[in-house]
C-alpha cells in the first residue's frame, strides 16, 4: 500500500510538472507569437504581467534558450503618467555609468528622435579576469497610448557572444551596429493589451 501511494504521489508530481511546462506563453501585448527582425524569425518564449501596469514579453530564435542565447527580442509596456522616454533612458544610462566603473567594455550612445530615444550599449561579463560574455543591446523608448492611458513602450534587441566568438562578434558589430539601430527604429510594434 505504501509502495502504491509513492507511485501515486510521483505520478501526481510528474503530471503537475508537465502541466506547468506545457502551458502556452501568453501574448499579453497582442504583438504576435512570432516576430521578424532583420532576416531572422523569433518565437515568443516568455511573457509576464506581474502588475496591473506592467507587461513584458521575450522572443528567441528557434532552438535557442535564455541561458545561452545569441539574440533576444523584447517588448515591454509600462503604464504611467510620469514615466517618460527621457526619464527611462536617463535611468538606464545612470545604471550603465555605474557599471562602467567595473566593466571596462561598457559604453553607450543615446540618440534622440523627437520625443523618442534610442540607447545603444555594450556590456560584458568576466570570470577570472577573462571576458566570457559580451552583450550588445539597442533600446527604443517611446510613449504610446493604450485604452486612453499613457504608457512607456520599450522595444529592444539583445545580441550576445561567448568565449572565442567574442572578437569576431565585436569586429562584425562595427559594420552592423548602424543597421541594427535602423532596423529596430523602423519596426512598427503596436501593443494592444486586452
Amino acid at each position: 500500500v505504501i509502495f502504491m501511494k509513492r507511485i501515486s504521489v510521483t505520478l501526481i508530481v510528474l503530471i503537475s510538472c508537465l502541466a506547468i511546462f506545457s502551458q502556452e506563453t501568453i501574448d499579453y501585448l497582442n504583438v504576435g507569437k512570432t516576430i521578424k527582425f532583420g532576416k531572422k524569425k523569433y518565437s515568443l518564449a516568455w511573457s509576464s504581467h506581474p502588475t496591473d501596469y506592467y507587461y513584458i514579453q521575450e522572443w528567441l530564435p528557434k532552438g535557442e534558450a535564455f541561458d545561452n542565447y545569441s539574440q533576444m527580442f523584447t517588448v515591454s509596456l509600462h503604464f504611467s503618467e510620469e514615466l517618460t522616454p527621457l526619464i527611462a533612458v536617463q535611468s538606464k544610462a545612470a545604471e550603465l555609468d555605474k557599471r562602467g566603473m567595473y566593466d571596462k567594455i561598457c559604453n553607450y550612445n543615446i540618440f534622440e528622435n523627437g520625443d523618442e530615444y534610442i540607447l545603444d550599449f555594450l556590456v560584458s561579463e568576466t570570470e577570472d579576469g577573462l571576458v566570457k560574455i559580451v552583450e550588445h543591446d539597442v533600446h527604443h523608448y517611446k510613449q504610446v497610448t493604450s485604452h486612453g492611458k499613457k504608457a512607456l513602450q520599450l522595444t529592444f534587441i539583445s545580441e550576445r557572444s561567448y568565449g572565442d566568438d567574442i572578437m569576431p562578434f565585436l569586429n562584425s558589430l562595427k559594420d552592423r551596429r548602424e543597421n541594427v539601430i535602423t532596423d529596430l527604429t523602423q519596426m512598427n510594434i503596436k501593443c494592444r493589451v486586452k
